[in-house]
């Protein structure tokens, strides 16, 4: 049983140098389980899960909800996320969309301002960036299915560390000092991050009481966060801020079940996240633009090989800003974009001797896209 595990999702890259390559760490191999997070904190609740006869679900929702508190600046229960899982017993990979959604009242237009022009930030900071939150009805769908210990035993040690509080490091003091401005203008916000006006310290211990309440409420009911007590404080607090979401988006809030994005690569069987993640389609595109370019042959850092990954990724990128999208709302031509024989035709548009201007990188027309249509992909 192996663990891979992120509030929403968590990519982690590791750069560095030939010179510096000598001394990076080996990974990690455990032959039973393994858990990993972005926090030791967050990964100890989930190996709790497992030394306490819980399941890899269990772990993953356990770290899930211990994140949210000892990282709320990268994940949270005011956020969402893609889930892929593989059941060992019937072979079969699932893919669970519990992403934040626009809420009923969005328009197209609502970060423009009324010369059309786009309102600087709008988008990512202040009430009109909230979308509905989809994070702890997306736990409970996956822990209800396939969970194995109690709902109220996975959400405790992120209860425990909300309530006790935890010593903050120098990754969350930066990651609050970044946000500096956003939190002092709001007094909520500065009530949790800083005391007696000032920011936490590294070393410090953080407390958050209300935090703790609300996990309290959602360890004895997971439907309070959008029916209880707690949707009608984010719905309040909506309205009196210009803010969109109401009551009905987080009552109508449901995490919806999609089919994974699947292909070969090699002798590999790739599955990843479907739309609207365009993670899954993005890896196979880049994936099948490589083919069977051997990559070890070149070496480390070879410019070839960085060239080609480069220019594969533009061309999936180019892609992706024409027809990728949510599928509940537009048509995303998935298997023609993961065909192997349209990957092909990409690839010989990829120059080896110099990159081509991003302008000169576009997306095919749909009518040359939809002659893969009949191919059988990978």
């Amino acid at each position: 049983m192996r663990i891979l595990s992120r509030s929403i999702l968590l990519f982690i890259v590791v750069f560095y140098t030939q010179i510096a390559s000598a001394a990076f760490k080996q990974p990690l191999r455990g032959k039973r389980a393994m858990v990993v997070s972005a926090h030791p904190l967050a990964s100890d609740a989930g190996l709790k899960m497992l030394q306490e006869g819980g399941n890899a679900i269990d772990a993953a929702v356990a770290t899930t909800f211990a994140i949210s508190v000892v990282e709320p600046f990268s994940a949270g229960i005011g956020g969402g996320g893609f889930l892929l899982l593989r059941n060992s017993r019937h072979r079969k990979i699932k893919a669970l969309d519990f992403r934040e959604r626009a809420p009923l009242k969005a328009t197209k237009n609502m970060y423009l301002d009324d010369k059309g022009k786009v309102r600087r930030n709008a988008s990512i900071n202040g009430y009109l960036a909230v979308g509905t939150p989809g994070t702890v009805a997306g736990m409970y769908e996956v822990h209800r299915r396939y969970g194995k210990l109690p709902w109220k035993k996975v959400v405790e040690p992120s209860v425990k560390l909300a309530k006790d509080g935890f010593i903050v490091s120098n990754r969350f003091v930066n990651a609050v000092k970044r946000r500096k401005k956003m939190i002092a203008s709001n007094q909520e916000a500065r009530a949790i991050f800083t005391r007696d006006g000032n920011y936490y310290q590294p070393g410090e211990k953080l407390v958050q009481q209300d935090l703790a309440k609300t996990l309290q409420d959602i360890a004895a009911n997971p439907q309070s966060f959008y029916t209880g007590r707690i949707a009608s404080a984010i719905a309040d607090d909506m309205a009196k801020n210009g803010g969109l979401i109401t009551n009905n988006d987080l009552k109508s809030y449901k995490p919806i079940w999609r089919e994974p994005v699947c292909g070969n690569f090699r002798k590999a069987r790739v599955c990843s996240m479907p739309p609207p993640s365009s993670g899954g389609i993005h890896l196979l595109q880049m994936l099948n633009i490589i083919g069977d370019t051997d990559l070890k042959s070149l070496g480390w850092h070879h410019p070839d090989a960085i060239h080609l990954m480069a220019e594969a990724m533009r061309i999936s990128y180019a892609d992706r800003s024409e027809y990728l999208g949510d599928p509940d709302f537009v048509k995303v031509p998935q298997q023609q974009l993961i065909n192997p024989e349209y990957a092909k035709l990409r690839r010989q548009q990829i120059d080896m001797q110099r990159a081509k201007p991003s302008t000169q990188v576009i997306p095919f027309s749909k009518q040359t896209l939809q002659n893969f249509s009949q191919s059988k992909p990978s």
